[in-house]
């Protein structure tokens, strides 16, 4: 039955959104009481030992991996209030503009089922009266078709909502009452390695979306590692490098072991860890499946795994700066370290490093569509310095990204001389000028490079360059400067949470 207005107008789609993290917060928690059990279960066995301790391990064993299961179908409850956040929350929107339109523009009036009615013919009728009336019910007519069509897609939307929610809540009522679910074939033709998960983002989504909790659980013991997949939902992301994290957290390597150590220092219930290998992590601040708008930073030279919390710092200013431009939207701002950087400045002369991060980044935005809950979201990708130049060799050369827009924040070049050689999927090449976005403070010395080396291209901040140009506070000499961008109270704080939130 399709929603009245009245109700349309009492709905709160960002009251789901606020479920969602409560019911991944109270599942973090219930994880941390969890391993707590776990690791007194163990230290018991060190002092017994015999069939006794045996088969108390063996029972909590069962436990623990029922319990995996049931968060696991705990965080597809929360990646569905998400969702339909997202999807209810556009239709809601479209209706309503629909009925404000009618009503304050056309001076219609619009019943609480939707009805559409024009305003009584006025006496005595001349030929002007004659002609408003016709306009009017003309008016009525076209906005009644656009309302009911409204609310139908609204209706659609929401019995799509519902029946996800009911089988997600059918699967957790099966989990706390019945045996793990068998293994499907697909799943063991990949453990005895007759079969490879797929390769591209947009496959591994679709083959992951048909698992059981029990079968994304075997591949996660078969490679601890799978959360780092680009693809995969960033709730099931988040679930399995966490836990993969506390391994990495005790590499016999104390440097190593210290640089996952820090990324663990920083997590928050507002942070998803999307990947977590080979020395690199990316850490989204706010879900980026359920978010209307999602940023990508790519820091430069020297960053990694001892450096994140600086990184995160900025990636955070940028949220806050999204969300104080748009409040009414969900934003998520991802630090992207998921690539080997230049080690010092001499290195960053070098192409090697961009080159290299190019298709991981590409994957990496790729893996962002596939998983995306509801209408596409607005994309933004933005590289700081060197970082700046691993976008460039995304975008050219017969490369492309499928982002919205670009933005080069105090880049040394971008291994191109003109905007036109840059590349986006979705956007036609002749309008690609307006979606790309750079700027560079007074003093900040990084523009020396491409002005006196040019070993990476032309500065995409000198207007000959034809991107969208912004400026920012001038700093100080010296390079201090090179990092200010992100400071409070900075015009190009400001200006990036435009940017990421949309015309």
């Amino acid at each position: 039955m399709r929603p009245t207005v009245s109700q349309l107008r009492a709905w709160s789609p960002e009251r789901l959104r606020t479920s969602a993290s409560e019911l991944i917060e109270i599942d973090r928690q219930i994880e941390v009481l969890g391993d707590d059990a776990g690791r007194s279960v163990d230290a018991v066995r060190e002092f017994w030992q015999g069939q006794a301790s045996s088969a108390a391990a063996v029972l909590w064993s069962g436990i623990s991996l029922s319990s995996s299961r049931l968060s696991i179908a705990v965080r597809v409850v929360a990646d569905l209030y998400g969702g339909a956040a997202n999807t209810i929350g556009v239709a809601q929107k479209s209706v309503l503009d629909l009925v404000e339109e009618a009503t304050l523009e056309h001076g219609l009036t619009v019943s609480d089922s939707g009805a559409v009615s024009a305003p009584a013919p006025k006496q005595p009728w001349n030929v002007v009266d004659v002609m408003q009336d016709s306009e009017n019910a003309t008016a009525a007519q076209i906005f009644q078709q656009k309302i009911s069509t409204a609310l139908t897609l609204l209706d659609d939307q929401d019995n799509r909502a519902a029946t996800a929610l009911g089988e997600a809540f059918r699967e957790i009522g099966s989990l706390l009452g019945s045996q793990p679910d068998s293994l499907g074939r697909t799943v063991v033709d990949i453990l005895d390695g007759r079969s490879t998960l797929p390769g591209t983002p947009a496959e591994l989504h679709r083959l992951w979306e048909t698992l059981s909790p029990g079968e994304k659980d075997a591949l996660a013991r078969w490679d601890p590692s799978i959360g780092s997949l680009d693809g995969l939902p960033a709730l099931d992301r988040d679930y399995y490098n966490r836990r993969y994290l506390t391994v990495l957290e005790r590499l016999p390597d104390r440097t190593v072991a210290a640089g996952y150590a820090a990324v663990h220092g920083e997590l928050r219930p507002d942070t998803f860890l999307l990947s977590v290998t080979d020395g690199h992590a990316v850490v989204a601040v706010g879900n980026p499946d359920a978010a209307d708008n999602v940023a990508t930073l790519v820091p430069g030279t020297g960053s990694g795994l001892s450096g994140v919390g600086g990184d995160l710092q900025r990636t955070k200013a940028m949220y806050d700066a999204a969300v104080g431009t748009v409040p009414t939207e969900a934003t998520s701002v991802i630090l992207w370290s998921g690539y080997d950087s230049p080690p010092g400045i001499p290195d960053a002369a070098s192409d090697l490093y961009a080159n290299s991060a190019a298709r991981r980044l590409d994957s990496f935005q790729n893996g962002l569509r596939a998983s995306h809950d509801g209408p596409p979201s607005h994309n933004v990708v933005i590289g700081h310095s060197y970082g700046s130049t691993v976008v460039g060799a995304a975008t050219t050369r017969g490369a492309s990204l499928d982002v919205d827009e670009l933005v080069f924040v105090a880049s040394p070049g971008v291994d191109a001389e003109r905007v036109n050689e840059l590349s986006l999927d979705r956007v036609d090449a002749a309008e690609v000028a307006r979606h790309v976005h750079s700027t560079t403070a007074y003093w900040d010395p990084v523009q020396l490079i491409p002005k006196i080396l040019g070993i990476h291209g032309f500065d995409p901040s000198d207007p000959e360059f034809g991107a969208q140009v912004f400026t920012g506070s001038p700093g100080e000499p010296g390079f201090g400067v090179h990092s200010d961008y992100w400071e409070s109270g900075n015009p190009a704080l400001t200006e990036l949470g435009r940017i990421i939130t949309g015309p």
